[in-house]
């Protein structure tokens, strides 16, 4: 701002030497005093510029703000890893309809994302709750679609007294399972990262509980997704290994479910990264070509749907062989 300020009065000075009465010396352009109107307005424009940008509002990331920087995962869109409360992310048992690589960008009944491989661990025992009454069940519901509307129009304190209601109001493990997931896309959008940690490991509780496999994923990588952002990689690539493993079982159980497998394409892809950032460029090229085989099928069943994401793909690769090959 002070800067804008300064050049805006230089600009003042050279058009009118004296006219501040002293404040500012004149300003001799010497052999360039035949340009003084053009100097003297560019300084000018170029200091309102900045003294307007200074007072612009900054305001918080928001849902559409998100993960990490520096070179990081990309989503089939190719944007960077955003945060998405626009729609909805339940855990249907048909399998992951979300986009692995959009942090939450999730679906009806469809969990965040998540893709990994590992040895599962031991499911806890499920949560032991009685039931609640039928219309805690539609008021759910209903303050999940009045979060989303918030989310949408920025309505930032609403929202968080949204996100806080939801969980009082889940009547099964189901729903506690979605609350945490929404409460942690909340946090994560505001930058509150481990707020947005705890609440993607409470999902992650109950998802084991529920025997859902593609709402596992999805909270496995929300847990990853947070882990690769705080740099902790080899927290994240078990994540993502257990996913992907959970990938190729949906994949498995459903061989004509074009969206699985393009679940399995962006597990491979979400662990790859995980894994070239660790220094595993070879094992991460190795995933990368089996996602290269899965796009280039789906691309060539559904163009419409899958040509940007065999794009997307086929750039990835290209850059991997390319590092590996020096």
């Amino acid at each position: 701002m002070l800067l804008g300020l300064a050049l805006g009065a230089a600009g003042y000075a050279i058009l009118h030497p004296g006219g501040l009465e002293g404040r500012i010396p004149p300003i001799p352009l010497g052999p360039f005093e035949p340009l003084s109107l053009f100097v003297a307005a560019a300084a000018a424009g170029f200091g309102l510029v900045i003294f307007i940008a200074a007072l612009m509002p900054k305001g918080p990331s928001g849902p559409s703000g998100g993960g990490g920087g520096g070179k990081r995962k990309v989503n089939k869109s190719g944007q960077p890893i955003v945060i998405d409360f626009t729609s909805d992310h339940s855990a249907p048992s048909a399998g992951d309809h979300g986009a692995p690589h959009a942090a939450l960008v999730s679906e009806p009944d469809a969990p965040s994302h998540a893709e990994a491989h590992a040895a599962p661990e031991p499911a806890p025992e499920p949560h032991q709750h009685a039931p609640a009454p039928p219309q805690a069940v539609g008021a759910f519901a209903e303050a999940r679609q009045a979060l989303r509307h918030e989310t949408r129009a920025e309505n930032w304190p609403q929202a968080a007294v949204l996100v806080r209601r939801l969980s009082s109001l889940a009547a099964t493990d189901h729903e506690r399972m979605l609350a945490a997931q929404d409460a942690g896309d909340f946090a994560r959008s505001q930058g509150q990262t481990d707020t947005a940690a705890e609440a993607y490991e409470e999902a992650l509780s109950y998802a084991r509980g529920l025997g859902d496999k593609a709402a596992l994923a999805d909270a496995l990588t929300n847990v990853g997704d947070m882990a690769y952002d705080e740099h902790r990689l080899d927290h994240a690539v078990g994540a993502y290994e257990e996913v992907l493993g959970l990938r190729r079982q949906l994949v498995a159980a459903d061989a004509g479910d074009l969206e699985a497998k393009r679940g399995l394409s962006l597990a491979l892809e979400r662990l790859a990264d995980a894994r070239e950032d660790r220094g595993h460029r070879v094992r991460a090229l190795d995933l990368y070509r089996e996602s290269m085989v899965i796009t280039t099928k789906l691309a060539s069943a559904d163009p419409a749907r899958f040509s940007e994401d065999l794009a997307i793909t086929r750039r990835r690769l290209g850059e991997l062989e390319a590092k590996v090959a020096l």
